[in-house]
């Protein structure tokens, strides 16, 4: 008897635990290919030497696969991301890079980032094609530092259309460079959140802040979808 309540116990142990790991998205699962409730930031590097040099993660590295190009297929894209900024102290701080704007490198896959010089608060790369938030002034961005933002971007590049939220609302004086059509997402990059992939323009920097729950689609998202994940996930 006793045995066989401290396998239900392990049991349930097990279920409440593969429970917490696998949790449910926001909105429908279809398409989406990474969450990460947690970014950098968050993960401590302990120093074992007792000295007490512990470091923190500043940007993770995934490794290529077939679902972080399937976008390729479907010709669709959507990426969302919570991000709290200290300082957008460089031109190109790095949210999401997977690829590189310019040759040599991969010349294409997918860039976010934010943007200190200009008019152009949020950026989205890929290739020789580029999107922003045009007339934005720091008014989406960088007058809000210290604060936590959701920003997305959803591109079809079939439809040739892209779309940028900021707070699951749509901004929507977006400019454009070169045609979403040739846009080629199939590049074997690895994925760099937080940092900018090593073979990307020299501009890009890495992100100053916090990042959770970053979320990549290979479908586009509707604004009501984005809404529901701005409701349903913000940070303490």
């Amino acid at each position: 008897m006793l045995t066989t309540y401290k396998q239900n116990l392990i049991a349930l142990s097990v279920f409440f635990a593969v429970s917490a790991a696998i949790a449910k998205p926001p909105v429908s699962s279809d398409g989406l290919v990474l969450w990460l409730r947690n970014g950098p930031n968050v993960y401590k590097v302990k120093d074992s030497s007792g000295q007490k040099n512990n470091g923190i993660a500043t940007s993770i590295v995934i490794s290529n696969s077939p679902s972080l190009v399937s976008m390729q297929g479907t010709r669709q894209l959507t990426l969302a991301v919570w991000i709290k900024p200290n300082s957008v102290n460089y031109e190109f701080p790095v949210l999401i890079s997977k690829g590189g704007y310019n040759t040599p490198g991969a010349n294409g896959g997918y860039e976010f980032t934010l943007n200190s010089n200009g008019d152009n608060d949020i950026m989205f790369f890929s290739g020789g094609y580029y999107a922003y938030t045009r007339q934005a002034n720091g008014s989406l961005i960088n007058h809000h530092l210290g604060e936590w933002i959701h920003v997305a971007v959803v591109a079809d590049a079939s439809a040739q259309t892209i779309q940028f939220f900021v707070n699951g609302q749509l901004y929507t004086n977006t400019g454009t460079y070169g045609s979403l059509t040739d846009v080629n997402f199939n590049v074997s990059n690895n994925l760099y959140v937080g940092a900018g992939d090593p073979v990307a323009d020299s501009s890009r920097t890495s992100f100053d802040g916090n990042i959770r729950q970053v979320m990549i689609f290979n479908r586009t998202l509707s604004a009501d979808e984005i809404q529901k994940i701005v409701t349903s996930t913000k940070p303490k």
